[in-house]
């Protein structure tokens, strides 16, 4: 692995934890020292005649043997793309390699160049590149969320590649362009991305492009260039060194499992990080498709909102970015820049066009609602701050929260196009001389990714032409389709395939823009969607070998697949996540199996889950107990500690979500022992478990008149029960009907929903008579309104 001089250089032993406390001086310190190597290197070797020469003896005197094949293996941190002769090897890049735990595991892609070195490349110089970005390697170190990307392993930019050469009469094999060795001539230089953000986004020196045109070719190869010192511009091209870590994985991982209680400290182990740069994992070959762009949309609508900022509409939510085969208009300067398109941080002689992306518009201006998609949640509340107070976002994001975005009150996304002003007059044609670079040449970012139904560009006197949205995702085969005569369920269908498709990029995430992580328990709700939509059969495998990474030493799983700290008060302690969502990896590896009949993924995975099973077994009623649930239920009338139905509009019954998914763990682990073939030792104590909790849970809730509710009186408003009763056969099969029967008399709050009411008074009065005797439809007010679970009925087409 190689690195920038500059980037491996500016980092102190303070960064790796700075955020982990609320030492300032330690995170303005990493905040500088991140502002130094912000700007991202590209990476080049040269590749002679000589070089590829395959004479058939060892002395290279006899007949020239014909190259067969040539392979190049390249990875990078945090993305990178690889390019021959200028021409890029594939339209990934944005997160590639996709996220793992890159302390652990680094994946790798295998590059066919032979077409290159063969033919009409034969006997000619060749030229490698690399392309790089951020990615979660090296990202701005913002504190303060809930999304803490301080407790990912971090280092220096880096790249590692290989070119595997395979000669036809001989069958020998030659390893070119080894990084790392001296001989291979490898050069680095900072490029034109001042800073790639996966939340934030790019800011491009178009300059600087311009001047870097051909960087990757044999024409822009400039042996004069080269120095062995960065003391001249960070634009040239200097010798890369070897990145190296100094610290140990295992250093790491038990600081982690401290910071997260799975691991007891005596007092005397420093549970905060002191290292510069991280350990880089083993490498694998690539286990699913890269993140690649599956569609091109055209704007339905481009319109003016004023002062030069245009507004595109591209007509549904994708995960993404604008691509301008035009380029961009010339920028204006506005009397005023409108809300997220001030640039505060770049010099008076540079001008610029920002791209801002959201997925809404804000109800009374009309533009994008920059505060839904704020990147980790941070932002001020909009201009009427009725969810948070100004100042919020920057307060909460700490010392290198992006000044470029104070003014918006919210983390952008954004992308800012960058010329000096001298180059823009002389773009426009004046005075005679060639301009360096030109907005003509701005096309799109390249390792960033937006979830964005609309975009506005700022400012520009006229719209931009050859405007498109490139969406991304994992190149997996989308192959289940649905179709009805109902437009309205059509258009709910293709909702969900939107939403999915956004969130799979590399990982299955939650929301594409605020959080981009792992959680298990959208996994939990979302995979039987994902199994009809697409071949997930090797995207799967990743996600439980994700968990299996991050599982803590003692057997816990974590909620999401890098511990982040994140809702672990929910769970039932010693590490552990809350018990929905940490059961994602066992029910995924149930469920692939069962869709897939892939036995590997069982084999490699069931160590992992029966030590999951074991960590529940022994922690899971001591840990309810804690949290304070009876085991008679007496007292429990309202949510106790998790997350249970996240998002339900009842309150969350978390006793049986928690003890549902114990259930489900056991389940899962039984159903896999059984399918390998393992005794009755292993599989009939985990089927006993699972009974065992069903019966608890039944005995606890089913009623005399057929309703499945907890014990007290006021906890039979929560949510869920008798729907996940019957969704998960906890509920006896001759008493389903019974409950289903109660569950639509379910009392409560009602719910003066504006739809749900208009089919209560389109009803016949005949039919809300019935209704109102039988308990379906009470008094709200001067209203007669549904219940809660009628309108749960509604939304789960349960009716």
């Amino acid at each position: 692995w190689i690195s920038h001089p500059i980037d491996l250089e500016n980092w102190s032993a303070s960064d790796a934890g700075a955020f982990w406390g609320g030492n300032k001086d330690h995170q303005e310190l990493a905040c500088e020292n991140w502002e130094r190597r912000a700007q991202l290197p590209v990476f080049r070797a040269r590749l002679s005649p000589g070089a590829l020469s395959g004479a058939s003896d060892e002395g290279g005197e006899g007949e020239e043997d014909e190259i067969a094949s040539a392979l190049l293996v390249a990875s990078g941190l945090g993305s990178f793309r690889a390019s021959v002769d200028g021409r890029a090897l594939s339209s990934s890049g944005p997160l590639d390699p996709p996220l793992t735990d890159f302390a652990q595991r680094v994946m790798y892609r295998g590059f066919d160049v032979t077409k290159f070195l063969t033919g009409e490349g034969r006997g000619k110089e060749h030229v490698v590149g690399i392309s790089m970005g951020s990615g979660w390697w090296d990202h701005r170190p913002i504190g303060g969320s809930f999304i803490r990307l301080f407790y990912f392993p971090h280092g220096a930019v880096t790249c590692v590649v290989q070119l595997y050469v395979t000669y036809k009469r001989s069958g020998r094999t030659k390893v070119l362009l080894a990084t790392g060795d001296e001989s291979s001539g490898w050069q680095v230089a900072k490029g034109h991305l001042r800073e790639s953000s996966l939340f934030s986004g790019e800011y491009v020196d178009l300059r600087a492009m311009a001047e870097f045109d051909g960087w990757d070719t044999d024409r822009g190869w400039d042996e004069d260039a080269h120095s062995d010192s960065t003391g001249g511009s960070d634009h040239a091209w200097v010798s890369p060194r070897v990145y190296e870590s100094d610290t140990t994985l295992d250093s790491w991982r038990k600081t982690l499992e401290m910071k997260s209680n799975a691991r007891h400290t005596n007092g005397k182990h420093k549970i905060v990080p002191d290292h510069k740069l991280s350990p880089v994992g083993k490498l694998v070959p690539h286990e699913i498709p890269p993140v690649m762009p599956v569609e091109r949309i055209q704007p339905d609508e481009v319109r003016s909102l004023g002062n030069g900022r245009w507004m595109l509409d591209f007509g549904k939510g994708v995960s993404g970015m604008v691509r301008f085969d035009d380029g961009l208009p010339s920028p204006i300067v506005p009397e005023e820049y409108p809300r997220g398109h001030s640039v505060s941080t770049l010099g008076p002689d540079e001008a610029f066009v920002t791209v801002v992306y959201g997925d809404s518009l804000e109800i009374h201006r009309g533009d994008i609602n920059i505060a839904v998609v704020a990147g980790m949640g941070l932002h001020d509340g909009g201009p009427m701050h009725k969810a948070k107070k100004a100042g919020d976002a920057e307060n909460k994001g700490g010392p290198c929260y992006p000044k470029d975005h104070v003014e918006a009150g919210s983390l952008l996304q954004r992308d800012v196009y960058i010329l000096p002003r001298a180059d823009v007059a002389r773009d426009g044609g004046g005075g005679g001389v060639r301009p360096r670079g030109s907005f003509a040449d701005a096309r799109q970012s390249r390792f960033t990714t937006h979830a964005f139904r609309f975009a506005e560009v700022c400012c520009t006197a006229h719209p931009p032409s050859g405007a498109s949205a490139l969406a991304y995702r994992t190149a997996f085969e989308e192959w289940g389709d649905f179709g009805s005569s109902n437009a309205r369920v059509n258009g709910g269908y293709e909702l969900v395939r939107n939403a999915m498709s956004s969130n799979m990029l590399g990982v299955q995430s939650d929301c594409p823009h605020r959080e981009k992580i792992q959680y298990g328990g959208d996994i939990i709700a979302d995979s039987p969607s994902a199994l009809h939509l697409y071949d997930m059969s090797a995207f799967y495998r990743k996600v439980v070998r994700d968990w299996a990474d991050q599982q803590w030493d003692n057997g816990a799983y974590a909620g999401t697949s890098h511990w982040l700290a994140l809702n672990d008060y929910a769970g039932i302690g010693t590490g552990s996540g809350e018990t929905v969502w940490a059961s994602a990896p066992v029910v995924t590896t149930a469920r692939h199996m069962q869709h897939y009949g892939d036995r590997r993924l069982l084999e490699e995975s069931f160590d992992n889950h029966g030590r999951w099973f074991d960590f529940l077994r022994t922690h899971f009623d001591v840990g309810l107990k804690a949290k304070g649930y009876d085991d008679e239920l007496r007292g429990y009338t309202k949510e106790g500690s998790g997350l249970g139905d996240w998002l339900t509009f009842r309150g969350r019954d978390t006793w049986l979500t928690h003890q549902g998914f114990f259930m489900a763990t056991a389940r899962a682990v039984a159903y896999i022992a059984a399918r390998l073939g393992k005794d009755d030792g292993e599989t009939m104590p985990a089927l006993a478990l699972a009974a065992g909790v069903r019966d608890k849970i039944s005995r606890l809730y089913l009623r005399d008149d057929g309703s499945f509710l907890p014990p007290e009186a006021q906890a039979s408003q929560l949510s869920p029960g008798p729907e996940m009763s019957l969704y998960s056969r906890i509920v006896p099969g001759e008493e389903r009907c019974d409950v289903l029967r109660g569950y639509f008399r379910r009392k409560g709050h009602t719910w003066p929903g504006s739809d749900e009411n208009r089919f209560v008074r389109e009803m016949s009065g005949a039919t809300r008579d019935e209704m109102i005797e039988s308990g379906e439809v009470t008094k709200r007010g001067g209203l007669w309104s549904m219940g809660w679970s009628q309108w749960h009925g509604f939304n789960e087409g349960i009716f």
